[in-house]
């Protein structure tokens, strides 16, 4: 079944294919069969039984289908019993994307072998048609003739690869003929990757969540083969698997995928040396009306941070602090520390009087070498960590969770320089705490960011300078190295030393510049609006006093 045009915003239930149909319960609630379906919301793949149009997941497999594609569903069995669910991109119509393998008993003797097309839509609906097939047709192989078959590709056919080194896998199941393990061969840009390059269980196919006699492994065979190359971003590179079967009839599957891991350009970064003041920007914002995580409220995710952080929802609480550490936790500093959390949230008092349903949202410049780079989160609850041509960017998404998280990520990095971070995170209830760390890649020992022996990282205060009022403005690293912040201690309830210690307020500042060389005109670019608010002559120097309230 061809699934040729879709919505993922409408299309909020199963589409796909009903088979193996009884066709003496063929009726509304009475169905019995078994399902081959793709749901959009939760972006999986599944295999079902059906009964009284009641279904039973025994088989799955998440795959987040992009629907600017067109998409090949296909479901078969070789016995009866052992169901493949296979998607394929129509871009290149013989390799999986995804599937979905199982075996089940159910209805292995109903009285019919049955194929039907069907879509599950919310009626009435007001948002047009949610999903459109067209090329449906099934098929009945004569008996013996079902060879082995490629049922899983990695990286993804047609696809892009976000690893920085992706691995590339092959699994291939055994039908009524069986592959030849020992005559695989693993194809990279035309060049065979050496055998001994090569993983290759001879025996099994491996799919987590897909019961089967042996639990989740199926006769077949998995090839994984580990990339120790750095492919430029965006550049295309062409796999192919070649194996005989058992009857000495020889396969190949050949596809083609694009690296797109997370990639950090050299246009969006400020020079070395153009700031100088350590530090993140953090701004908290507490909602109760919001009631993140709780009954009735907001979700956990990135996206009810972002609600929040714009306002959306009755403040309790808000406040704006320069940081110099990603390393919070409610229990920091109380009952121990949250992994090696240093301090509470910024603008929470310790303890807090109430430490749910808040986020944050932290913003800085790190100074990053050329080259691939790792850090490691802990996270409780969800966070989005985030990159791009600017400060508040999230184009370059480097990670972004849903829940609890402990975890690495990795991205390249394309010259030295200063780049745009932006952290978001949100806390429901229960525990909380959030830390960053940088990962050293040679012993994999982890460094809290911008502390000694870290990654250094700027609070995001950048003076320009023009010599037209029209600009271009550009970076000015003389005006950046004279800027002193005004800052006022947080305390919450004016007596919190371990707060006042860690978390300051930034009112203004003021930036000392050298008079020198034909008329300047200055800005200023930051995490919120900033005023200047005169200038005076100071000896050889022009004072600028600002306010950032």
């Amino acid at each position: 079944m061809d699934l040729v045009a879709w919505n993922p915003a409408t299309l909020d239930q199963d589409v796909g294919m009903l088979f193996m149909v009884n066709p003496t319960t063929i009726g509304p609630g009475s169905t019995d069969g078994y399902a081959l379906s793709y749901q959009a919301s939760d972006t999986t793949l599944y295999l079902s039984t059906v009964t009284s149009e009641a279904t039973h997941t025994i088989g799955e497999q998440p795959v987040a289908l992009d629907p600017t594609h067109q998409y090949r569903l296909v479901v078969s069995t070789h016995d009866g019993f052992t169901f493949l669910g296979t998607v394929f991109d129509t871009a290149q119509s013989n390799n999986p994307v995804a599937s979905a393998l199982t075996q089940d008993y159910t209805y292995q003797n109903a009285p019919g072998v049955f194929a039907l097309v069907v879509l599950q839509e919310q009626h009435p609906s007001d948002k047009g048609v949610d999903a459109t097939f067209d090329n449906y047709y099934s098929t009945a192989p004569a008996a013996g003739t079902m060879p082995a078959t490629v049922t899983d590709l990695s990286p993804p056919p047609a696809g892009k690869a976000t690893e920085i080194y992706p691995t590339v896998s092959v699994g291939i199941l055994n039908r009524d003929t069986t592959v030849n393990a020992s005559s695989i061969q693993l194809w990279l840009d035309g060049v065979r990757i050496p055998n001994g390059s090569l993983t290759i269980d001879p025996n099994y196919v491996y799919k987590p969540n897909n019961p089967s006699a042996n639990g989740q492994s199926f006769p077949g065979a998995t090839i994984t083969c580990s990339n120790l190359t750095l492919y430029p971003v965006g550049t295309r590179h062409t796999n192919a698997v070649v194996f005989m079967d058992s009857n000495s009839v020889l396969q190949s599957n050949a596809w083609t995928w694009t690296t797109a891991y997370p990639f950090l350009s050299a246009s969006n970064s400020l020079p070395l040396g153009s700031l100088s003041l350590p530090g993140f920007d953090a701004r908290m914002v507490q909602s109760s009306a919001a009631n993140i995580g709780g009954t009735g409220g907001l979700n956990n995710s990135v996206a009810s941070a972002k609600a929040v952080l714009a306002y959306q929802y009755a403040v309790d609480l808000a406040a704006t602090n320069i940081v110099q550490a990603v390393a919070w936790g409610l229990n920091a500093g109380q009952n121990g520390s949250e992994y090696g959390a240093i301090t509470n949230f910024p603008g929470l008092c310790i303890p807090p009087g109430n430490p749910n349903s808040f986020a944050v949202q932290t913003l800085a410049y790190l100074q990053l070498t050329a080259g691939y780079h790792q850090f490691y989160v802990d996270s409780d609850d969800t966070v989005g960590i985030y990159s791009g041509t600017n400060l508040t960017d999230t184009s370059i998404v480097l990670l972004e969770t849903t829940g609890v998280a402990h975890q690495s990520f990795a991205f390249v990095v394309e010259a030295d320089g200063l780049y745009p971070f932006n952290i978001i995170y949100e806390e429901g209830g229960g525990a909380a705490y959030l830390v960053l760390n940088s990962v050293n890649l040679s012993d994999n020992s982890q460094t809290l960011l911008n502390t000694p022996g870290g990654v250094p990282a700027f609070y995001p205060l950048v003076c320009k300078s023009s010599t037209s009022v029209a600009g271009p403005y550009t970076v000015d690293a003389a005006a950046n190295l004279g800027n002193v912040l005004a800052e006022i201690p947080v305390s919450c309830d004016g007596t919190n030393i371990n707060m006042m210690s860690f978390n300051q307020e930034v009112t203004g500042g003021t930036l000392t510049v050298p008079i020198s060389g034909p008329t300047k005109f200055y800005r200023l670019d930051g995490p919120r609006a900033t005023r200047i608010t005169g200038i005076n002559k100071s000896g050889s120097n022009w004072v600028i006093p600002y306010l950032a309230p």
